[in-house]
């Protein structure tokens, strides 16, 4: 069995070859839409700010937020599929994860935030727990060593296939559990 519709597996069909991360906007955007619908309380933000990157030159962070009413409940964060490949990709898609649930926890409704890491298709799952902090655990540079603090094995499933639909899907039905009891 497929583990998302036709509808949504032909968006995804249609990313091509050597994809950028805009690519991957739009079935990340119908996919959000069908799991948390228009006509619900729910709405799919798409979002974008800028940061400052380790070259000093402007770049933007595209994410897409889903929210309760008006307050954010989960989001996704979408980058470049190649650069899974990058140690220093990976990095800096930690640290901006880290970042922004740091700024969405506090407005966030729910005891945990939600938040996953995509390259293209492959997922890191993030999550905040108002008591016990972001998980995974941030990974701190050894001072001496070189060190992956963010190692690829983070991105431990595909969205496209059995194992990292059904995380993802019960994520989402553990969201809106939680927020079905607000």
């Amino acid at each position: 069995m497929a583990p998302w519709s036709s509808k949504i597996t032909k968006r995804f069909s249609t990313v091509p070859p050597n994809a950028r991360e805009n690519d991957y906007y739009a079935p990340y955007n119908k996919l959000l839409y069908t799991l948390f619908p228009a006509d619900s309380d729910y709405t799919v933000a798409p979002q974008s700010y800028s940061v400052m990157n380790s070259r000093d030159s402007v770049d933007f962070i595209i994410e897409f937020e889903v929210r309760l009413e008006d307050k954010p409940v989960f989001f996704v964060e979408i980058k470049e599929p190649s650069k899974i490949a990058l140690k220093s990709a990976r990095e800096e898609a930690d640290n901006q994860m880290r970042k922004r649930m740091g700024d969405l926890a506090p407005v966030c409704p729910l005891d945990t935030l939600n938040g996953v890491s995509a390259f293209g298709t492959r997922l890191s799952f993030y999550s905040y727990d108002k008591r016990t902090r972001i998980l995974p655990g941030r990974i701190s540079p050894d001072p001496h060593m070189e060190t992956d603090t963010a190692p690829l094995d983070r991105w431990d499933c595909d969205i496209l296939e059995d194992e990292g639909a059904q995380r993802f899907q019960d994520l989402v039905a553990e969201i809106k559990r939680k927020c079905d009891r607000l």
